[in-house]
């Protein structure tokens, strides 16, 4: 798919879409904000165009990733793989390990968006909980996979009919993009590491994906971050140091300071498993230090 065919698939989900440089796209999340995809792409925007996004897309945030500068360190991990030759053997020993337990144990294939829908709650409500998010509910699971899944497809691992892990991986152009879910039931038969090496070798080695991404860390104060981090690198993606930026709309600077963002952080202190609050925690904190 292209990225015009894949903006124009946005727009009919309901999405606020602006086109941005250098084949990039500002897609609207969560509520209020929007973020630049695809990850790696890594310029800084001008102001010219955070201007435009902000007047295009009525939003109250804008985010991006760039490279760290001496004045903007890292505060985060783009996770990407590059190998064309991406193979088990180039893995360290323990991932091997890992891998082969899995598939040994589960069929890994494609799913389908029905079979997501039937059997991948566990796998959903699992992996929000052990990252302490709320969202976890069937009608959250299934307002947010019932609906147009634009230039996704769906993989999973599959044993004794059930979906013990499944994963999204987002095809553009010559990129992709990769998240998963799994249910805590299996998770000692590494149904994940499993998943993700059939995904990852599906799109660098048969198909003609250049660059696969695994996502960003967690900007949130409370995460499983290092846990992650370490599954990522173990599985073959290389972990890049970037700067994660968050940009206030001008006419919320007048209400956006420290006071508020204390306001945020004690909030998000009362309701830890508030999704939204934990982001706008994050969110609030670069920014307010990139002033």
């Amino acid at each position: 798919m292209t990225l015009d065919q894949y903006s124009q698939e946005l727009r009919k989900a309901g999405l606020r879409v602006v086109n941005g440089s250098d084949k990039s796209l500002w897609i609207s999340h969560e509520r209020f904000g929007v973020q630049r995809q695809p990850h790696f792409a890594l310029h800084v925007p001008t102001r010219d165009e955070i201007q435009t996004v902000f007047a295009a897309s009525h939003a109250l945030l804008l985010g991006f990733v760039a490279k760290p500068t001496s004045d903007q360190g890292a505060n985060g991990w783009l996770y990407l793989c590059k190998d064309p030759e991406y193979s088990l053997e180039k893995l360290r020993k323990g991932a091997r390990y890992d891998v082969r337990r899995g598939l040994r144990e589960f069929q890994v294939r494609a799913a389908s968006q029905e079979e997501v829908l039937a059997l991948g709650f566990a796998a959903y409500r699992d992996s929000r909980t052990r990252n302490r998010l709320s969202g976890d509910s069937r009608e959250a699971f299934e307002t947010r996979f019932g609906r147009l899944q634009p230039a996704t497809r769906f993989f999973g691992a599959f044993k004794d009919g059930k979906l013990a892990a499944f994963c999204g991986g987002l095809e553009v152009e010559d990129w992709a993009s990769i998240g998963g879910w799994s249910a805590d039931e299996f998770l000692h038969l590494r149904p994940n590491d499993a998943l993700i090496y059939f995904v990852s070798y599906h799109y660098l080695v048969e198909g003609s994906c250049q660059t696969l991404s695994y996502g960003l860390s967690s900007v949130q104060a409370s995460s499983n971050a290092r846990g992650l981090h370490h599954f990522k690198v173990k599985l073959g993606f290389e972990a890049i140091p970037v700067h994660r930026t968050f940009v206030l709309n001008p006419l919320l600077r007048p209400i956006i300071n420290r006071t508020s963002w204390k306001v945020t952080n004690g909030l998000s202190k009362l309701w830890p498993n508030n999704l939204m609050l934990k982001k706008a925690e994050g969110a609030l904190r670069i920014a307010i230090q990139a002033d």
